[in-house]
This record gives structure tokens, C-alpha cells and sequence, in this order.
């Protein structure tokens, strides 16, 4: 086994060079400062066997160039002494984890957990769950009874103006009517059609109040379908 793993930095890319002795081990990019993994080296395969060549037509394979330093990069930082820094390597009880799942935090100050929802602030767990994503149907049928309570709302007005209006002509020449008339020359009524109108204003309220508060919940307040909880 080589005395060295050539391996790159998952966040930076920077390539660098680690003891063999530290597979498996986690350690400290001297780039980007990251925590990762070292990764095992993989067995190589055995090469095959070249058939063999005269002498006269083989050529010389040149010397491989040897490093300055097995732990030496181009980049490499020194320290006072002139001597090549340690890559440092990450201890467990160096690397931030959450209280309540022992996941490693990700970014290591982070506040909420991204696993298990836990606030490392407030101590207190997110509640989480699956929910199935709503349909067209889905809206329609939400949104629909709002729609028709809001349109009965606007009818119910317009018949309160129309009897508004028209209330007087209405009552001309019904058994209300009586043979005296005003000094405009109207006959006058038993009953004033501004009763009548009045009764029709009063059934219409009584109706359109709570169908109106339907309507602003279902349509503005509540507008979204409900949640739906994935099995």
C-alpha cells in the first residue's frame, strides 16, 4: 500500500496529499477549511503481461519524477520554522453534532438541524411530515364553495336595490291599495312599500353576513387546500 492517498477536497477541489494511515479518518482541507472523510483506496488491479519484445526495439521507460515531499503540495503553507504544516485531522469530539439526532451539523454553526428539525437555540424539535402536493381538483373543490357564497352575497344586494326601486310599483293596483288618495294623487297603501322593502333587506342581511365571512375565509384567509398527510 502506498505511503499516500491522493485525494481532492468534496467543497474546494483542492488536491492534496495524506498518510495512507489516515483512511477512514476525517480531516481539515487546508484550502477551505472543510471536514471530510478520507475514503479507503480501492484494491488495483493487477496489470496484465505484455508480451515479450526483443531488446533492440524496446524503449527505455523514463524514470518517474520523484516528489520533494511525500506530504508536500505546490500551494503548501509553512510554518515559522520553514518546516511544511500537518494537515490536521478532525477528532470526533471536534466535530459539532445535533443533541438530538447525532448528525453531524451541516454547516457546523447551524441553528436548526437539517435531519430532525431540532432548534439548538429554543431545544425544541420541529414537528415534520409528508404531505401530498395539491391538485387542480383539489382547489376546485376548495375554493368553489367560497366562490358560490360570494356570488349569492352579490345577488342577495342587487334584489335588495331592484325592491329598493321598484317596491312601489309593485303594490300599485293590489288589494292593498285603499280609495283615498295623497296630495299627489297616489292612492294610498295600508301597508308603505317601504315596509315591505325593508322586511326583504332584513332576510337578505341575515343571509348575507355569515355567507360573506364564508367567503373571506375560504377565498383570502384559508385560501389554500388542506394538507393532505403522505401514508
Amino acid at each position: 500500500m502506498a505511503d499516500t492517498l491522493d485525494i481532492k477536497c468534496p467543497t474546494c477541489g483542492k488536491a492534496l496529499k495524506v498518510p495512507a494511515a489516515l483512511a477512514g479518518k476525517k480531516v481539515k482541507c487546508k484550502g477551505c477549511d472543510t471536514a471530510f472523510a478520507v475514503a479507503a483506496p480501492k484494491a488495483a488491479k493487477p496489470a496484465p503481461k505484455a508480451a515479450a519484445k526483443p531488446a533492440a526495439h524496446q524503449a527505455a521507460a523514463p524514470e518517474p519524477e520523484k516528489p520533494k515531499s511525500p506530504f508536500l503540495d505546490d500551494d503548501d503553507e509553512l510554518d515559522e520554522q520553514g518546516r511544511v504544516k500537518a494537515m490536521g485531522v478532525v477528532k470526533e469530539s471536534d466535530v459539532p453534532r445535533c443533541p438530538h439526532c447525532t448528525v453531524d451539523l451541516d454547516p457546523p454553526d447551524a441553528v436548526v438541524c437539517y435531519r430532525c428539525g431540532f432548534n439548538n437555540v429554543t431545544r425544541i424539535k420541529a414537528e415534520t411530515k409528508k404531505v401530498i402536493e395539491a391538485t387542480a381538483g383539489d382547489w376546485a373543490a376548495h375554493l368553489a364553495p367560497g366562490i358560490i357564497a360570494l356570488l349569492i352575497c352579490i345577488g342577495l344586494v342587487v334584489l335588495d336595490v331592484v325592491c329598493w326601486i321598484n317596491m312601489s310599483d309593485w303594490l300599485q293596483g293590489s288589494f292593498l291599495e285603499q280609495d283615498e288618495k295623497d296630495i299627489l294623487g297616489n292612492k294610498k297603501m295600508w301597508v308603505k312599500p317601504g315596509a315591505f322593502v325593508a322586511i326583504v333587506i332584513a332576510f337578505s342581511l341575515m343571509l348575507i353576513l355569515p355567507l360573506g365571512v364564508f367567503a373571506f375565509r375560504r377565498l383570502v384567509k384559508n385560501y389554500k387546500p388542506e394538507e393532505r398527510v403522505k401514508k
